[in-house]
Protein backbone atom coordinates (compact mmCIF):
# COMPACT_ATOMS: atom_id res chain seq x y z
CA UNK A 1 0.00 0.00 0.00
CA UNK A 2 2.98 2.41 0.89
CA UNK A 3 4.47 1.42 -2.68
CA UNK A 4 1.52 2.47 -4.90
CA UNK A 5 0.71 5.64 -2.38
CA UNK A 6 4.48 6.72 -3.16
CA UNK A 7 4.37 5.51 -6.86
CA UNK A 8 1.52 7.65 -7.47
CA UNK A 9 3.27 10.49 -5.55
CA UNK A 10 6.40 10.29 -7.56
CA UNK A 11 4.02 10.42 -10.99
CA UNK A 12 1.98 13.39 -10.07
CA UNK A 13 5.03 15.28 -8.95
CA UNK A 14 7.16 14.25 -12.21
CA UNK A 15 4.03 15.38 -14.20
CA UNK A 16 3.90 18.71 -12.44
CA UNK A 17 7.58 19.25 -13.14
CA UNK A 18 7.40 18.52 -16.66
CA UNK A 19 4.55 20.21 -17.78
CA UNK A 20 6.35 23.58 -16.01
CA UNK A 21 8.94 23.25 -18.39
CA UNK A 22 7.00 23.13 -21.61
CA UNK A 23 6.02 26.73 -22.84
CA UNK A 24 4.54 27.87 -26.13
CA UNK A 25 5.70 31.37 -27.53
CA UNK A 26 3.47 33.58 -28.98
CA UNK A 27 3.17 34.04 -32.75
CA UNK A 28 2.57 37.27 -34.59
CA UNK A 29 1.19 38.30 -37.59
CA UNK A 30 3.37 41.37 -39.42
CA UNK A 31 0.92 43.38 -40.78
CA UNK A 32 3.37 45.87 -42.88
CA UNK A 33 4.03 45.11 -46.37
CA UNK A 34 6.95 43.21 -48.48
CA UNK A 35 8.45 46.48 -49.02
CA UNK A 36 8.09 47.56 -45.30
CA UNK A 37 10.05 44.76 -44.26
CA UNK A 38 12.50 45.32 -47.21
CA UNK A 39 11.61 41.52 -48.12
CA UNK A 40 12.57 40.59 -51.71
CA UNK A 41 11.19 37.26 -52.61
CA UNK A 42 9.43 35.93 -55.71
CA UNK A 43 6.31 33.35 -56.13
CA UNK A 44 5.68 31.82 -59.55
CA UNK A 45 3.03 29.34 -60.05
CA UNK A 46 3.02 26.48 -62.66
CA UNK A 47 -0.24 24.71 -63.45
CA UNK A 48 0.63 21.72 -64.62
CA UNK A 49 -3.47 21.34 -66.24
CA UNK A 50 -3.76 18.31 -64.29
CA UNK A 51 -5.61 19.55 -61.30
CA UNK A 52 -2.50 19.96 -59.44
CA UNK A 53 0.29 22.84 -59.75
CA UNK A 54 3.90 23.46 -58.84
CA UNK A 55 4.19 26.61 -56.54
CA UNK A 56 7.80 27.85 -55.78
CA UNK A 57 8.98 30.81 -53.73
CA UNK A 58 12.62 32.70 -53.98
CA UNK A 59 13.57 34.68 -51.51
CA UNK A 60 16.33 37.10 -52.85
CA UNK A 61 16.81 38.80 -49.37
CA UNK A 62 15.05 37.90 -46.15
CA UNK A 63 14.94 41.79 -44.83
CA UNK A 64 14.15 43.03 -41.74
CA UNK A 65 12.94 39.36 -40.58
CA UNK A 66 16.60 38.03 -40.73
CA UNK A 67 17.39 34.70 -40.29
CA UNK A 68 14.22 33.02 -40.96
CA UNK A 69 13.72 30.35 -38.44
CA UNK A 70 11.33 28.42 -41.24
CA UNK A 71 9.44 28.82 -44.64
CA UNK A 72 5.57 27.39 -43.64
CA UNK A 73 2.72 25.96 -45.86
CA UNK A 74 0.05 26.58 -43.52
CA UNK A 75 -4.06 25.99 -44.93
CA UNK A 76 -5.89 28.24 -42.58
CA UNK A 77 -9.48 26.38 -41.21
CA UNK A 78 -13.02 28.46 -41.66
CA UNK A 79 -13.38 27.74 -38.00
CA UNK A 80 -13.28 30.19 -36.16
CA UNK A 81 -12.13 29.93 -31.71
CA UNK A 82 -14.65 31.34 -29.44
CA UNK A 83 -11.65 34.14 -28.79
CA UNK A 84 -11.57 35.10 -32.55
CA UNK A 85 -8.58 33.31 -33.50
CA UNK A 86 -8.15 31.23 -35.94
CA UNK A 87 -7.47 27.43 -36.68
CA UNK A 88 -4.98 25.39 -38.92
CA UNK A 89 -6.20 22.60 -40.78
CA UNK A 90 -2.20 21.97 -42.04
CA UNK A 91 1.02 23.73 -41.35
CA UNK A 92 4.10 21.96 -42.36
CA UNK A 93 7.61 23.23 -43.38
CA UNK A 94 9.10 23.63 -46.25
CA UNK A 95 12.44 21.74 -47.47
CA UNK A 96 15.10 25.13 -48.81
CA UNK A 97 17.80 24.78 -50.72
CA UNK A 98 20.33 27.99 -51.81
CA UNK A 99 20.02 28.30 -55.79
CA UNK A 100 21.77 30.99 -57.25
CA UNK A 101 22.47 32.36 -53.75
CA UNK A 102 18.80 32.35 -53.12
CA UNK A 103 16.96 30.74 -50.69
CA UNK A 104 14.20 28.99 -53.01
CA UNK A 105 11.14 26.34 -51.38
CA UNK A 106 9.34 24.31 -53.61
CA UNK A 107 5.73 22.49 -53.57
CA UNK A 108 3.76 20.35 -55.61
CA UNK A 109 0.11 20.26 -54.21
CA UNK A 110 -3.69 20.27 -55.55
CA UNK A 111 -5.07 23.51 -57.66
CA UNK A 112 -8.03 23.84 -55.15
CA UNK A 113 -5.52 23.43 -52.05
CA UNK A 114 -3.60 26.18 -53.36
CA UNK A 115 -5.78 28.61 -53.69
CA UNK A 116 -6.89 28.59 -49.81
CA UNK A 117 -2.85 28.13 -48.80
CA UNK A 118 -0.72 30.81 -48.21
CA UNK A 119 3.51 30.68 -47.56
CA UNK A 120 4.72 31.97 -43.98
CA UNK A 121 8.19 32.92 -43.49
CA UNK A 122 8.42 32.53 -39.68
CA UNK A 123 11.61 34.54 -37.58
CA UNK A 124 12.27 34.38 -34.14
CA UNK A 125 13.75 37.98 -34.56
CA UNK A 126 12.70 41.63 -36.13
CA UNK A 127 15.16 43.90 -36.71
CA UNK A 128 17.57 41.60 -34.96
CA UNK A 129 15.70 41.94 -31.89
CA UNK A 130 14.46 39.26 -30.53
CA UNK A 131 11.93 38.92 -27.55
CA UNK A 132 11.62 35.61 -25.09
CA UNK A 133 8.64 33.07 -26.79
CA UNK A 134 7.64 35.37 -28.88
CA UNK A 135 7.83 34.68 -33.19
CA UNK A 136 6.81 36.80 -36.05
CA UNK A 137 5.54 35.56 -39.29
CA UNK A 138 4.64 37.20 -42.74
CA UNK A 139 1.90 35.91 -44.88
CA UNK A 140 2.18 35.23 -48.34
CA UNK A 141 -1.70 33.93 -50.23
CA UNK A 142 -0.85 31.91 -52.98
CA UNK A 143 -4.10 32.36 -54.21
CA UNK A 144 -2.97 36.21 -55.46
CA UNK A 145 -0.46 34.43 -57.98
CA UNK A 146 -2.79 32.01 -59.59
CA UNK A 147 -3.89 33.72 -62.17
CA UNK A 148 -0.58 35.57 -63.25
CA UNK A 149 1.10 34.17 -67.07
CA UNK A 150 2.26 30.63 -66.19
CA UNK A 151 6.21 30.06 -66.07
CA UNK A 152 7.70 27.23 -65.94
CA UNK A 153 9.16 25.11 -62.61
Amino acid sequence: MFIRTLRLSVMAVAALVLSANIAWGLGFELGETKEQLKLKYDVSVYDHGTGRVTVKLTIADEGRLKPLRSVDLHFPSKDKYADGGYMSDLTTSLATQKEDGKLVARVHLKKEWAERAEIRLNTATLDGKQEALTWYYHRIPIAGYMNRPPTKP
